[in-house]
């Protein structure tokens, strides 16, 4: 299943949010946007928040794809909504895969906690 990460995006206010969607395909052609950045259309792969699993078309601007994609790897994707709300997806570099979670340092504070007690006790 896909996790959705709201974010608040700090230009707009707006909610954005963030999640990871494999990449299926990348489009060959080059196109801009009106600010005259480079970007190229990919097709990513993603749960939707029901649980339909579907393939959708993102951008992807040329200072991430520069950085080389592989297609078969999950990538962090932001979902943002345009002036008449529809729904924008744009694919970066990044692989989210990986992250660190909650869970990977739950015992963390409980160290940290045993030591203040013990440090008090000495």
């Amino acid at each position: 299943m896909t996790k959705y990460t709201e974010k608040i995006d700090e230009e707009t206010g707006e909610s954005v949010f963030t999640f990871n969607a494999e990449l299926v395909k990348v489009g060959e052609t080059v196109l801009k946007n009106s600010n005259e950045k480079d970007y190229k259309i990919v097709e990513v792969k993603f749960h939707l928040p029901d649980g339909k699993l579907v393939e959708r078309s993102a951008m992807c601007y040329a200072s991430n794809y520069e950085h080389g994609l592989e297609v078969g790897k999950s990538y962090l994707t932001t979902l943002s909504f345009d002036e008449e709300g529809n729904p924008q997806l744009r694919m970066s570099h990044l692989s989210n895969a990986n992250r660190a979670t909650v869970e990977d340092f739950s015992g963390l504070f409980q160290v940290q906690q045993q030591l203040i007690e013990k440090d008090l006790v000495i």
